[in-house]
């Protein structure tokens, strides 16, 4: 063991003299290796420094512009740094930072300097840097390794808004319908940091963000063109941050988008909704619609929007969060860049079906109350369609019996379509005195004859050949004209026609006489149901609302008797109400016991 101890002695002795040596035979004015400036950098006294010579490899160059974990203040997250140290005459340098080459061209002038002239790029944060010599023959020596942190302010962040309640935000091209450029700005930077905004070269705000970093800017004006916006912070150490900028290309869009054409289906899957697509330039999203209630169009921002597209290629949507049995209303809106929008047709899925179902609900109750006869009669009524509808009672007829003599009004009945649930009244005639056939009703001819009375027939009138002039018609007219016992015959009969029905109304009038006709008029004229009292309103679809009709006995004698009939009709949004879906409470009849 003490002799190995001994050799590696002696070799340690044999190289420092060699080392001694060539420094010593170094020609005047030449340079060390090492300069006297780098002696204290720990690279020139490196073991493995040593031992490469020792072996007659190339060695690692020594850098002497920077120090191991240097921390490097920056603007930017990228930043050049310019490496300098001293390698062996004419070998080449290469750089690698965080692994990757960065710099192979640096060469080492005859005195062993070198450096990294054009700069060495950095990243914000740790950046491990090898720097390796490469000797003319090409052999490259172990890199010299060391670390250098690039310390960056943070980055002020924001965005650019339309305005503070739209919030839409604006990227590159801000469209306008009208109005003046002005733009929201909001962001977040440093707490307690001084925050400023310039548009085009001008600081047009300056302000602070508060405890969260937080901070606003409205009314920021820009110009019709080209605009070029920057943010930056200062923080309470007064470090300045760099500048982020943003360009906005203001510009007008007055003209609305083409509507698109909604079309769609149902199945067991959901509705879906196909339409034809945008060719605005300008294009921004489509809006899908949705409402239940068919009373309302479907409007943005009005009402749900269901499902938002930003690319104009979109053209289908299904619609799954629906409810069996109800129908609903959609629409699509298309929106421009400048907020233009316009919506489609509206669609029902599925179609929309009108249909109520009525049932009597015994028993049929008789009450005395305060010497007063009640009658009642309950009914169920069902939406039995799909949409929302409201329900219009309709007077089909009122029979009494005996009719109400004139002068006393007996007998007098009190008659009412209530709600014993909510107490609320939708129809009430407190003295139903008349025997009521409506027009509505005459689907079959319903024929009246009227009362006689005199009809005078002039001869001259009828006869079309007669060529006298006026003065002598005058004097003629008197002698000739014929005087007849008449009565008029008046036939009255409803058509449907069109989704309506119109009453055509034929007066004859016939001499009683001899039953000639002597004259015809027809007469056409739109005719509706007696619609009464108010609507029932609301009733959605598989709800149902409980009603009574209520008859309360006035001055009736015992047997006499009053018989009422009632239709409800669906309604629509506009008052349409559907005659074919109308439901019957068929007659209702009561007879007076005499207890009034």
């Amino acid at each position: 063991m003490k002799h190995i101890n001994m050799t590696k002695l002696i070799v340690w002795a044999l190289f420092l003299g060699v080392v001694l040596v060539m420094g010593c035979g170094q020609p005047a004015g030449s340079r060390p290796l090492v300069p006297a400036h780098a002696e204290n950098n720990p690279a020139s006294l490196d073991r493995d420094r040593l031992l490469d010579l020792l072996e007659g490899v190339v060695s690692p160059p020594v850098i002497t512009s920077h120090r191991q974990n240097e921390q490097v203040d920056g603007q930017t997250e990228h930043q050049l740094i310019f490496i300098e140290g001293y390698s062996e005459p004419d070998n080449r340098l290469e750089v690698k930072v965080n692994g990757i080459v960065k710099a192979d061209s640096i060469k080492a002038q005859s005195d062993g300097f070198f450096k990294a002239a054009d700069g060495v790029e950095i990243v914000a944060g740790k950046n491990r840097i090898q720097v390796s010599a490469i000797s003319p023959s090409g052999e490259k020596s172990r890199p010299t390794v060391f670390e250098v942190f690039l310390n960056v302010p943070q980055r002020v962040e924001f965005t650019i808004y339309d305005d503070a309640q739209n919030l839409k935000e604006i990227s590159e091209i801000y469209f306008l319908k009208e109005g003046d450029p002005l733009v929201y700005i909001t962001g977040r930077y440093e707490s307690a940091a001084e925050i400023f905004v310039q548009v085009n070269d001008r600081v047009v705000q300056e302000g602070a963000t508060d405890a969260a970093g937080s901070f606003a800017f409205d009314d920021i004006r820009l110009r019709k063109g080209e605009n070029e916006i920057a943010v930056w912070g200062k923080t309470q150490e007064q470090k300045i941050s760099q500048p982020v900028y943003a360009h906005v290309l203001v510009t007008r869009d007055t003209v609305s988008p083409n509507p698109s054409s909604l079309k769609g289906y149902s199945d067991d899957f959901g509705n879906h909704i196909t339409w034809t697509t945008s060719v605005d330039p300008n294009f921004y999203s489509y809006k899908l619609v949705r409402v239940q209630d068919p009373c309302l169009n479907p409007q943005y921002p009005d009402h749900d929007v269901i499902a938002s597209f930003s690319e104009r290629e979109t053209g289908s949507f299904t619609d799954e969060d629906i409810k069996e049995g109800r129908s609903y209303y959609y629409t699509l809106w298309t929106l421009d860049k400048a907020g233009n929008a316009i919506s489609s047709n509206v669609l029902a899925l599925p179609s929309p079906v009108y249909a109520i179902h009525m049932e009597r609900m015994p028993p049929f109750e008789d009450h005395t109350v305060g010497r007063r006869q009640w009658y009642y009669q309950y009914f169920r009524i069902s939406n039995t369609g799909n949409v929302t509808v409201d329900l219009q009672p309709i007077m089909v007829w009122i029979k009494l019996s005996p009719e109400p003599r004139e002068q006393d009004l007996f007998p007098l009945w009190e008659t009412h379509i209530w709600d014993a649930d909510s107490g609320q009244y939708y129809y009430s005639n407190e003295r139903i005195e008349d025997t009521i056939i409506p027009d509505y009703w005459a689907i079959d001819a319903i024929t009246q004859e009227g009362e006689i009375y005199e009809y005078v027939v002039d001869e001259n009138d009828q006869d079309e050949g007669n060529d006298q002039d006026e003065g002598d018609h005058e004097a003629v007219a008197e002698e000739e004209r014929e005087v007849r016992q008449v009565r008029d015959i008046v036939t009255r009969k409803t058509h449907r026609r069109e989704g309506k029905r119109v009453m055509e109304t034929t007066t004859r009038t016939v001499d009683v006489e001899t039953g000639e006709v002597l004259a015809v008029e027809t007469t056409q004229t739109l005719v509706e149901p007696e619609r009464i009292g108010s609507l029932i309103q609301d009733l959605e679809p598989g709800h149902s609302v409980e009603i009574a009709v209520k008859i309360q006995n006035i001055t009736a004698a015992a047997g006499d008797q009053i018989t009422v009939h009632f239709h409800f009709a669906p309604v629509d949004c506009s008052g349409y109400f559907f005659t074919d879906e109308e439901v019957s409470t068929q007659d209702i009849t009561v007879i007076s016991t005499g207890r009034n």
